[in-house]
């Protein structure tokens, strides 16, 4: 089961998917900052006019307002950058987690007897490497499967020419579909 592309090396995730991601959450930031510092300049770019004592109780009156006006912003910041981030990983999370529960429930539902089956993604979803994998496992899989029930297949027809050699023949086709379902271990 080989998951390596023409290229080269495969990637589970995409290239492209990994650049958007990025670039997202740098515009995310960049919009917090942007944010930030537009909200600190409207605060603190108003012209302190009026005599110098007026000014200088301004400026004592500001220095108490400094550090309130500080706080807001910073929670603000991280807030907006916070929700915008959280926005972002749960729908990356929703392209990489959904295929893996897809492909956890198609081995679930095999273990517990049901027909295995391939697994198809939704669009945009990442991780198609491994399903192309998973899939390339089933079809082979399936192949298999085919040539055990030929090979026990003929064996039973060779038992219903000859009684004489069916117990010869039952023998070795048992052991051929021992050995190949020794490669499933």
């Amino acid at each position: 089961m080989n998951v390596r592309q023409a290229g080269g090396e495969s990637k589970i995730v995409g290239l492209g998917y990994q650049a958007r991601f990025l670039f997202l959450l740098l515009l995310i930031s960049a919009f917090g900052t942007i944010f930030l510092f537009l909200y600190c300049y409207s605060v603190l770019t108003h012209p302190i006019t009026g005599t110098y004592s007026a000014v200088y109780f301004v400026l004592r009156n500001l220095s108490g307002l400094l550090l309130r006006l500080l706080g807001v912003s910073i929670m603000a910041y991280f807030l907006l950058v916070g929700v915008g981030v959280a926005v972002l990983c749960a729908f990356a999370l929703h392209k990489i987690a959904g295929p893996l529960y897809r492909l956890e429930r198609a081995l679930e539902n095999y273990a517990s007897g049901d027909p295995i089956r391939v697994v198809f993604l939704r669009e945009g979803d990442q991780l198609t490497a491994l399903a192309r994998a998973f899939n390339g496992f089933v079809a082979h899989f399936r192949e298999d499967r085919q040539r055990w029930l030929a090979m026990m297949e003929h064996a039973e027809r060779l038992c219903l020419q000859d009684a004489a050699a069916c117990r010869a023949e039952m023998g070795n086709a048992l052991t051929k579909l021992s050995d190949q379902l020794s490669r499933y271990r």
